[in-house]
């Protein structure tokens, strides 16, 4: 699969709301989306992904947070 990865200006972007805490420059990736298959194989990858980030490190997995533990 191909995919385009480009480094751009926020502010260069005007069909996506990015918050400026995301700071001047932000990654652009686009992917291909050619049928079911592909959907499914992408989401699993992006969902990966999610489980690295700050928020569900961070917070989701806090001991602290007894509402998140929960889930």
């Amino acid at each position: 699969m191909k995919v385009i990865r480009k480094i751009v200006d926020r502010q260069s972007i005007k069909s996506i709301f990015i918050p400026e805490e995301f700071g001047n420059q932000v990654e652009i990736i686009v992917m291909p989306i050619e049928d079911q298959e592909t959907i499914s194989s992408n989401s699993q990858y992006l969902m990966k992904l999610q489980e690295k980030t700050g928020f569900a490190a961070n917070i989701l997995g806090d001991e602290r947070e007894d509402v998140w533990n929960d889930l």
